[in-house]
């Protein structure tokens, strides 16, 4: 069951990671527009201050999780459930991005999301989280 955890807050981690680096990439002005195809600059310009806040505390919500996870530490459930909010709140603000189609990627993550809270909730009964 941890090995599965890790995967699930892995996957969510790493996910917002990878956007984080694709943001910050694009704020500092190095993205590779003739190797990818995706708009970063239009997507890090039609992004609001409120709705930048809000996707990094995702980031940084997400990555505690997963390093207190690495750790069995009793606080990566709560993390990952304080994670819920920043990361709900960033898919319903990408709504209003149009580089995107958030339609069923956003529920297939937020259906991890949950199973992962299980999962820990799982690993926290049984004493793996110290």
């Amino acid at each position: 069951m941890f090995v599965v955890a890790l995967l699930l807050v892995g996957r969510q981690a790493l996910s917002y990671a990878g956007w984080g680096a694709i943001d910050l990439m694009a704020r500092l002005h190095l993205w590779p527009r003739d190797v990818f195809e995706f708009d970063a600059y239009g997507y890090v310009s039609s992004v609001s201050l409120v709705h930048a806040v809000v996707f990094w505390l995702a980031v940084i919500c997400f990555m505690a999780a997963f390093i207190a996870l690495i750790l069995r530490s009793r606080f990566a459930l709560y993390l990952l459930i304080l994670s819920l909010v920043p990361g709900i709140g960033d898919w319903v603000l990408l709504t209003t991005v149009p580089q995107l189609m958030n339609d069923m990627a956003g529920y297939l993550h937020l259906i991890g999301h949950l199973l992962a809270i299980c999962a820990l909730i799982f690993l926290r009964q049984r004493g793996v989280l110290r």
